[in-house]
């Protein structure tokens, strides 16, 4: 796995900072405040895996996929090219109605619109009125602390869809890699820092391979 070096991911978070920051304070960074937000929910997140097959993991996990405009090396490989309309045909029905706004908060993002949708296809199913056990709400399923972090309303689909999109993306640039920033989506990027990889939570381990598999459905094979 290559890390990118701290400039490129300093880089890039000033760059989401700058162009999704509305009033957050001067002087908080954008992953400060996401921290922040993420150390507040962590206490009453309850990690439990909730309707979902337990897929085999194997060397398939670490797989050549990442953000458009920005490859990032993944076991060696980089990620596909351009990304064809069709991708949204092979959604499933509840998902194909939000093929655009997901292709729009994903391209403002820097993301593979087929990654935020195979995301969202395991966070919610598609349904933007889901709310999880712990509270998370929404397709991108953000935890309230989060959305506050990203200056979000939850509840506004529109609004959930892009701050997922942006912290699905500050993710990846944090910690290197796509199975890790998902792994830091599902169980908080203190978490992963703290295992120093994917955490040892039996819904992560299971969250990770589910949503690179439904990657692959929509044909985000490099």
């Amino acid at each position: 796995m290559t890390v990118p070096a701290m400039s490129v991911v300093g880089s890039r978070i000033s760059e989401i900072q700058s162009q999704f920051r509305r009033n957050m304070p001067a002087a908080s960074s954008f992953a400060d405040t996401l921290r922040a937000a993420e150390t507040e929910a962590a206490s009453d997140t309850v990690y439990t895996v909730e309707a979902m097959a337990m897929p085999s993991t194997g060397p398939s996990m670490s797989v050549p996929i990442g953000m458009l405009g920005t490859p990032i090396t993944v076991s060696g490989g980089a990620i596909a090219g351009p990304v064809s309309g069709s991708w949204s045909n092979l959604l499933p029905a509840a998902g194909r109605g939000w093929a655009s706004q997901i292709e729009s908060a994903a391209e403002h993002a820097g993301l593979d619109p087929r990654l935020l949708a195979a995301m969202i296809w395991q966070e919610s199913g598609f349904d933007p009125e889901a709310v999880s056990p712990s509270g998370a709400i929404g397709l991108t399923q953000l935890m309230p602390a989060t959305a506050g972090g990203l200056e979000v309303d939850p509840w506004d689909t529109t609004e959930n869809l892009e701050g997922g999109a942006r912290y699905l993306a500050w993710a990846i640039d944090e910690f290197g890699s796509v199975e890790l920033g998902l792994a830091a989506y599902n169980a908080g990027p203190n978490r992963v820092r703290a295992a120093g990889g994917i955490p040892e939570i039996p819904e992560t381990r299971a969250y990770v391979p589910r949503v690179l598999d439904y990657y692959r459905q929509l044909g985000g094979v490099a």
